[in-house]
């Protein structure tokens, strides 16, 4: 009797034991009533469809220029180089513009502040990678004013210099 005790014991462990390892790591394997039981997304609801983003027709937007950014790019304790940045912001008509302008100054923060995180991580952000750099800072700049009300950001003028 000990022994079929023992034996459904571990048969029942090893079940579980599977169960928790198809939930971990293959969820999609398991059935949906399952995938909602154990608190995993089905596959269905893991993917949502991507919103095409309609970019308004030339002339129908509004450019507010922001200062130029000086910033120290920073290796090793020293400065390496200088990333210099004028960029534009291109917004929806109307009461978005005023939200933009009076979050200017978090948006420079938030642009300063990333790219010194980018050069810490031995991204070097510059010249090179402006598409990059500039899809990224697009993403702060939405999470900042909010909404739908930037459209883009263009690049008036980006360079790199060297100190001294």
């Amino acid at each position: 009797m000990k022994k079929i005790i023992i034996i459904v014991a571990a048969v029942l462990v090893l079940l579980i034991a599977s169960v928790f390892g198809l939930a971990m790591f293959a969820p999609t394997v398991l059935p949906g009533f399952m995938q909602n039981l154990l608190g995993v997304a089905p596959e269905a609801a893991e993917k949502p469809e991507k919103k095409v983003e309609e970019r308004p027709p030339p002339g129908s937007t509004t450019l507010i220029d922001l200062e130029p950014l000086t910033v120290p790019i920073i290796k090793d304790g020293e400065i390496a180089r200088f990333l210099i940045i004028h960029i534009l912001v291109e917004a929806r008509p109307g009461p978005g513009e005023a939200v933009i302008q009076a979050k200017i100054p978090y948006i420079l923060d938030a642009y300063i502040t990333y790219i010194h995180a980018l050069a810490a991580l031995d991204i070097k952000p510059g010249v090179a990678d402006r598409q990059f750099l500039k899809e990224r800072l697009l993403v702060k700049t939405k999470e900042i004013v909010g909404g739908d009300i930037v459209v883009d950001l263009l690049f008036r003028n980006i360079f790199e210099r060297a100190p001294g």
